[in-house]
């Protein structure tokens, strides 16, 4: 694979951080990442118990029926790993703080407010995949693709919380081909917002654990994690949390982060 590609798939990235936060002592969020990394394909057919025999009978109705399974793939295959990777998000602000903490201040506002202090998520390349997530979101208000009435907030973990809430009350939209409805255009923009939205509750899992990780070691996989990196140049030993839990998203490496060894990263 060639050096170009710089980020790992969702799934993948899923797997990776997985493998780290266990050793970490996060084993339930660990579980519900490797759920969501595993997830290659739902298997669904839209009206696949058709009474009406429609598919035997009128044309135009069995190619809606076609274009309409065909897209809602796409993205219940989306939603599917999102809610996993939320589920995992979830179990793991429940047991960061306290249910009285919870109850009084909210699961979202509390990670908020922990991470409030730092410019911004410790992850690199971070502001990339916050301007593409706004850019797909900006995108899907514009195209009517969803419905957000409250003042768009800076943080897009709110924005993600909005967006799962719609799906958990049945509020959210489900796309259609835009043949069969003008009001869809480009359908595929609300999928890639789910895309992004996983990405970013990725980021956070890794964000708070990473910040309380400062100190501790993990087996790092070294050369398995990253494509570009030879085991006998750099070992495959204990390697610093935060170093890992930072890049983990990489496909490759930078040498340069490489170069004085593990030692030194102690602080980076």
């Amino acid at each position: 694979m060639s050096k170009h590609v710089k980020y790992k798939c969702i799934h993948e990235h899923s797997s990776d951080l997985a493998l780290i936060i266990n050793q970490l002592g996060y084993e339930d969020v660990h579980n519900w990442l490797m759920i969501a990394s595993g997830i290659k394909k739902i298997d669904f057919i839209w009206n696949r118990f058709d009474k009406t025999d429609s598919k035997a009978w009128c044309r135009p109705s069995y190619e809606y029926d076609v274009a309409k399974g065909n897209i809602s793939q796409l993205y219940i295959n989306q939603l599917t790993v999102f809610n996993y990777v939320w589920g995992g998000f979830e179990n793991l602000l429940t047991k960061r703080y306290s249910k009285s903490q919870n109850k009084k201040i909210g699961k979202i506002n509390l990670c908020i407010k922990e991470l409030d202090n730092l410019d911004e998520l410790p992850i690199k390349d971070y502001d990339v995949f916050k301007e593409r997530f706004f850019l797909m979101f900006n995108s899907c208000l514009k195209k009517n693709l969803i419905e957000y009435k409250k003042a768009i907030p800076k943080e897009e973990i709110k924005i993600i919380y909005n967006i799962r809430n719609k799906f958990a009350h049945g509020d959210l939209e489900f796309p259609e081909d835009t043949e069969y409805n003008s009001n869809f255009n480009n359908p595929i923009d609300l999928i890639k917002l789910i895309q992004a939205s996983t990405r970013m509750v990725l980021f956070y899992i890794q964000s708070l654990v990473s910040i309380t990780s400062k100190g501790d070691t993990v087996y790092s996989y070294l050369n398995n994690l990253f494509i570009n990196i030879e085991l006998d140049d750099y070992g495959d030993d204990l390697f610093p949390a935060d170093f890992i839990l930072n890049r983990v998203h990489f496909k490759y490496l930078q040498i340069s982060d490489l170069k004085s060894g593990p030692d030194s990263m102690l602080s980076v």
